[in-house]
């Protein structure tokens, strides 16, 4: 995937004219979800809001068909972010960045979701 498909801008950021724009802050529940410890938040499978999940997979959804995304959050002033590594992710305070994250497993998933149905016609490795 192309790594500039998610960038993650602050309050005062612009956004790229390419780009939809998704608020972070206006999804109910999601801070929430994001406001756990890592192990919780981390596992898409286990939150309760389905209506956080379909925003997650929405937007992985846009990204998987070649769209752009700017995830803009309300925590940051100013942030130009565009994921390319998460090893600090366990870490982040950021809603946008964990956001981002999220969103980038789970094109991860349906990606290889994809590749194995079209491999022997299920799901299964």
């Amino acid at each position: 995937m192309n790594q500039n498909h998610v960038k993650v801008i602050g309050i005062k950021d612009e956004s790229r004219k390419d780009a939809n724009l998704s608020y972070v802050n206006q999804v109910e529940g999601l801070k929430d979800i994001l406001n756990r410890d890592f192990i919780e938040w981390s596992n898409f499978d286990s939150w309760e809001s389905i209506s956080v999940q379909q925003w997650i997979f929405s937007r992985a959804l846009e990204i998987y068909k070649g769209n752009k995304i700017d995830i803009k959050c309300d925590c940051c002033q100013q942030l130009d972010f565009i994921p390319n590594n998460f090893e600090n992710i366990k870490k982040e305070k950021c809603f946008g960045k964990k956001s981002a994250y999220m969103i980038e497993k789970v094109v991860d998933e349906i990606v290889l979701a994809k590749a194995r149905r079209e491999s022997d016609g299920t799901y299964s490795a």
